[in-house]
C-alpha cells in the first residue's frame, strides 16, 4: 500500500474500494516486470556464498511464525521472511544479523538510486524507501531493529544503504524516515475513507490496472494534469483557484501574479503563463502548435542525427544510431548503426566503442538528439566500461 501511494495515491483508493471488474487486464510490460524482478531474485540467492535461512517456501502465517522462530534463534542471515506489528505487515527479502538486532533488505531488479541528472549522483528512490522504513518500523516495534540503516541489493550487484534519518540535502530538513511517517498517516485516513483522492495523468498511468477508467475521468472532468509538466502536486495547488483546462484557459492571470510570484506556492509567473497557453491549445478547436521565439540552428557541412535504444529488461543498450547528411541535402543521408549482436556487456561494450569511434572520425559535425537521454546512458556507459567519452 505505501509502495502504491508514492506512485499514486488514487490508485491506493480504486485498488480499496473500486469495481475490481472495472480493472483492466495487467499488462505484458508489467508481467515481464514480474518476470525479470522474481528471476533475478533467484539468481542473487542462488549465487549467495553465505548459509542463509530459506522460508520462501512457506505463506502468511506460517511464514511469519517461521520468521519469528528464525529470528528468536539469532540466524544470520533470513530470506523472504513475514514480520508484523500491530496493523502493519511487510515481507523483506531479506533480514540480516546486526549487532543485537535485525537490518532489513530488498533484492531489486533495478539501479538501487535514481540519478537527479546525468552529471549528479543518484539518490534514494522514495518507493524503496517507503518500503524499507516499514520493515525498520516494525523490527523497532518488536525492538529487534539493529538501527535505521536498511539496503538494497541492486541490479548492478551493489549494496545501497538507505540512511533513514538522513538529511535529504543542506536546504531540506526532510528525512526518509519522515516521508515514511507522513505516507503512513496519508494512507491510514485513505484507509479510513477519512480523505478522498482525485486521479491524475502521469508517467506511471500506463503501468496501472485502472489506467481506463482514470484516463476517462481525466478527459471527462478536462483535469489540468493533461496539460505537459503539471503534475498532481500543482494541480493541487491550483485546484481553490482553477478546476479545469476551461477554467485555465479563459482566466485573468493577472489577477494571480504578485510581483515576481503568483499565489500558487512552487508556481512563478512565467510556468503559470506557459500553462495557461497549454490549456488555450487543448481547448480551442483546431489549435495547432507554434513557434514561441526564433529558431536558429548552425550551419555546418556535415549532421549527424543520434539516437540509441535500449532494453530495460537488462539494463543493456544494444542500438547506436546515426544519420548523417551533408550540406542540408536530405539526398545525402546516410544510416550507421553499431548494433550489440549479443545481450552481453562484452557486445554491449564493442558497440559503444564503436559508436564512439564513428563520433570522433565524423568531427567537426553538428550532432541532434531527442533529449538528455542519449547524453545521460552514454556517460554511464563511460563510467560502466570506462572508456575514455569526454563530451
Amino acid at each position: 500500500m505505501l509502495y502504491n501511494f508514492v506512485q499514486c495515491p488514487h490508485r491506493l483508493s480504486l485498488d480499496l474500494f473500486g469495481n475490481p471488474e472495472e480493472k483492466d487486464p495487467v499488462s505484458v510490460f508489467v508481467k515481464l516486470l514480474w518476470e525479470k524482478g522474481n528471476a533475478f531474485e533467484r539468481e542473487v540467492i542462488g549465487n549467495l556464498r553465505l548459509r542463509f535461512t530459506d522460508l520462501s517456501s512457506f505463506s502468511t502465517e506460517e511464514k511469519k511464525k517461521a520468521t519469528d522462530e528464525a529470528m528468536q534463534r539469532g540466524d544470520d542471515l533470513i530470506y523472504s521472511g513475514r514480520i508484523r506489528a500491530g496493523n502493519l505487515l511487510g515481507e523483506p527479502d531479506i533480514l540480516r544479523k546486526q549487532n543485537s538486532g535485525y537490518v532489513a533488505g530488498d533484492i531489486k531488479s533495478g539501479a538501487g538510486e535514481e540519478g537527479t541528472s546525468d552529471l549528479e549522483e543518484g539518490k534514494p528512490k522514495k518507493h524503496y524507501a517507503v518500503q524499507l522504513a516499514l520493515y525498520t518500523d516494525i523490527l523497532e516495534k518488536l525492538k529487534l531493529s539493529s538501527g535505521r540503516t536498511p539496503f538494497v541489493w541492486d541490479i548492478h550487484g551493489e549494496e545501497v544503504d538507505y540512511d533513514l534519518d538522513a538529511l535529504q540535502g543542506k536546504r531540506d530538513p526532510t528525512t526518509l524516515w519522515s516521508i515514511y511517517e507522513d505516507v503512513l498517516v496519508k494512507v491510514t485516513s485513505i484507509m479510513d475513507k477519512k480523505e478522498q483522492t482525485l486521479p491524475a495523468y502521469s508517467s506511471t498511468c500506463k503501468l496501472c490496472h485502472w489506467r481506463t477508467i482514470c484516463i476517462k475521468a481525466i478527459s471527462s472532468s478536462k483535469d489540468l494534469t493533461l496539460i505537459p509538466e503539471l503534475g498532481r502536486a500543482k494541480r493541487d495547488v491550483l485546484l481553490p483557484f482553477i478546476r479545469n483546462l476551461p477554467e485555465l484557459a479563459a482566466a485573468d492571470i493577472s489577477s494571480l501574479i504578485k510581483g515576481s510570484k503568483t499565489v500558487f506556492s512552487g508556481i512563478g509567473p512565467d510556468t503559470l503563463a506557459k500553462f495557461q497557453a497549454r490549456a488555450q491549445l487543448q481547448v480551442k478547436p483546431g489549435a495547432s502548435p507554434y513557434c514561441t521565439g526564433p529558431i536558429s540552428l548552425p550551419v555546418c557541412q556535415k549532421e549527424v542525427f543520434f539516437d540509441i535504444e535500449t532494453d530495460p529488461m537488462r539494463d543493456l543498450c544494444y542500438l547506436h544510431g546515426f544519420v548523417e547528411r551533408k550540406c542540408q541535402d536530405n539526398n545525402t543521408e546516410t544510416y550507421y548503426a553499431f548494433f550489440a549482436a549479443a545481450p552481453t556487456s562484452e557486445e554491449e561494450e564493442k558497440a559503444f566503442a564503436d559508436a564512439w569511434n564513428y563520433i570522433r572520425e565524423a568531427r567537426p559535425c553538428t550532432i541532434y538528439y531527442y533529449s538528455k537521454y542519449e547524453r545521460t546512458i552514454w556517460r554511464k556507459l563511460q563510467q560502466k566500461l570506462l572508456i575514455g567519452v569526454q563530451n
